[in-house]
């Protein structure tokens, strides 16, 4: 019983992987279709909608990534623009050994393109876990119960496990276009669901 539990357990898993690799295919399509000044206005109106969440308000202290324009990712330069403005302490996704790490941010810091693809400040100054508020993360859909297909590397599953293992809680938000939503995402056990999504025509919370 055991190893026909094993290998049913394996084939599921099997099944989660192939489904999340079909779906993030349609979901980078899904977003490139997009006209770009739609595309523009929808990002604008992605970044007032957060701009006025008490949480972003309140926090001291921001974790979000730099986006990626070859991906048609929600783009993260006007809200660095506004947060800088709010004079927030930023910091941005650096992977060291495989982990993912925050790094210290400030508008205009010279960029250098990780190995993994993403943009990275070339001097790097990891920052403590805990002096953490906020996380801006990106994601390519994401469903009703508050869980996002990321790219497949777990790196974000992992830093969120390791926040909640040492006890540290900040809002968690994902930027989306209303497009990435889906009914159900597959989910596997080290996934972690987010608290909003905040889209082009407001915020979505779970929690």
């Amino acid at each position: 019983m055991g190893q026909g539990y094993c290998c049913f357990a394996m084939a599921q898993d099997a099944g989660r992987y192939d489904e999340k690799v079909d779906l993030r295919a349609v979901m980078v399509a899904r977003r490139r279709f997009i006209p770009e000044q739609l595309r523009l206005d929808k990002d604008a109106a992605i970044a007032r909608h957060l701009f006025m969440l008490p949480e972003v308000t309140r926090a001291r202290h921001i974790h979000l990534y730099l986006s990626m324009p070859e991906l048609a990712e929600v783009d993260t330069v006007p809200i660095v623009d506004g947060l800088a403005a709010m004079h927030k302490r930023l910091c941005v996704p650096v992977v060291q050994n495989g982990d993912l790490l925050s790094a210290l941010y400030h508008k205009g810091d010279v960029l250098l393109r990780a190995t993994s693809g993403q943009p990275e400040p070339a001097v790097c100054s990891v920052v403590d876990d805990s002096d953490l508020d906020l996380l801006l993360v990106p994601l390519l859909a994401f469903d009703g119960r508050g869980y996002r297909l990321g790219y497949g590397k777990g790196m974000y599953d992992r830093f969120l496990q390791r926040l909640f293992n040492r006890g540290v809680k900040p809002f968690r938000a994902g930027l989306s276009y209303l497009q990435q939503r889906v009914d159900e995402l597959p989910v596997d056990l080290w996934d972690e669901p987010l608290d909003a999504i905040v889209h082009e025509d407001g915020c979505i919370r779970f929690t």
